[in-house]
């Protein structure tokens, strides 16, 4: 039987810092490598340096392929472009938004190319992206259109964008939804939250968002609630407002209204936190809060429901798609309206345990599982 070789872009999975994209990439080759190869299927995982764990502990039938180069800014198009032009893989799947010049997709000789579009929020809200992003994601996403055999996105909204502005068949698009890490995004104990807390010398009374730090995720507005939130609370009140994650761009301007803000000593950014702190934070949290203008699927919300925590929310559709009924949602020009449910979630904790146990159940239809067992038939569908 012929022998079918699976090639993957390891390269955003092994990141050391990772947002939304280079978690999805970690999390789905970690829950693709649980499932069993058949016999005459090999994969290979690219990587411009050694993997490190847990990527490289390795089943039967997947191995490293390092492929060092000099120029680390030019390896997706330099030495990935070499390697499909000398050693093409049967399927070549890259999960983050951009593929090397050369891929196969020749489908006489059984060759196909896979990669995932996130979303296209930069053709639909380019004012929240940098001008040389915005231009990347632009070239980006039409070669991924033109070059690739199939195409996996993130939700239903991210798929319905993509045939509506670059009239894409149905067929030609497959959804494989994101999902919390459940090994660690889960409710977590008294002690552990407690350690986390004294860490970084938190109180318990927090409502808590986590990101990146930059324009496109609205934090101008939510300085802006709960600074409304805190002066009508007055003196003596308790909560604080804690931010988690890497400056992005327009992060000066979010500091700004920060420090202008009559609450900025009750707004605590932490910075890049590891997995498990945000799953005992999210545990504590008295909400989540995620007020962003756009997103393709917003997997901090699943993972803040996955830990107990209840939703406060941007009424944007890919949030609904996701969150369904375990979340209160406010407009993201708003900050009023997100004052006043924050102070709801204060003053009526009931309705917080009623989202919390809502929560639990939603999460539940979110797995990578089910997300690597989508991936799966759609890499083999594409050359059987």
């Amino acid at each position: 039987m012929e022998e079918t070789i699976f090639g993957i872009d390891a390269s955003s999975a092994n990141k050391p810092q990772k947002s939304g994209v280079e978690w999805y990439a970690h999390h789905l080759i970690e829950s693709l490598k649980k499932q069993a190869l058949s016999e005459n299927e090999r994969v290979f995982l690219y990587a411009p340096s050694l993997l490190e764990e847990p990527l490289s502990e390795l089943p039967l039938g997947w191995e490293q392929k390092i492929l060092r180069w000099a120029l680390p800014k030019a390896w997706m198009q330099g030495r990935m472009s070499w390697e499909m032009k000398k050693r093409p893989p049967t399927v070549f799947f890259v999960p983050a938004q951009g593929l090397p010049r050369i891929v196969p997709n020749d489908r006489t000789k059984k060759q196909a190319t896979v990669t995932t579009i996130h979303d296209i929020g930069f053709l639909h809200r380019p004012d929240i992206y940098p001008a040389k992003d915005r231009k990347r994601l632009v070239s980006a996403t039409n070669q991924a259109i033109k070059k690739a055999t199939h195409l996996l996105t993130v939700s239903e909204f991210t798929k319905k964008e993509l045939m509506e502005r670059y009239q894409l068949p149905t067929e030609r698009i497959s959804v494989t939804h994101l999902a919390a890490n459940t090994d660690v995004f889960k409710p977590r104990s008294e002690k552990e939250v407690k350690e986390v807390l004294d860490a970084h010398r938190l109180g318990p009374h927090f409502f808590l968002w986590v990101g990146r730090l930059d324009k496109k995720k609205n934090l101008e507005l939510l300085l802006n609630a709960f600074t409304q939130f805190k002066e009508h609370q007055g003196m003596g009140d308790p909560f604080e407002l804690v931010l988690v994650g890497s400056p992005g761009f327009g992060y000066g301007n979010i500091k700004r209204v920060w420090q202008s803000s009559s609450a900025a000593r009750q707004i605590r950014h932490l910075g890049y936190l590891p997995e498990n702190e945000l799953a005992a934070l999210m545990t504590q949290a008295r909400a989540f809060l995620f007020p962003s203008w756009y997103e393709g699927f917003g997997i901090p919300n699943v993972e803040a429901m996955a830990c107990g925590a209840p939703l406060l929310i941007s009424d944007i559709p890919v949030h609904h798609e996701v969150a369904g009924d375990a979340a209160w949602y406010a407009s993201p020009n708003d900050p009023s309206a997100w004052a006043r449910m924050m102070k709801k979630f204060v003053d009526e904790p009931a309705y917080g345990d009623q989202l919390r146990e809502k929560g639990f159940e939603q999460a539940k239809n979110y797995s990578w599982e089910k997300t690597a067992q989508k991936t799966w038939e759609v890499l083999r569908g594409v050359i059987g």
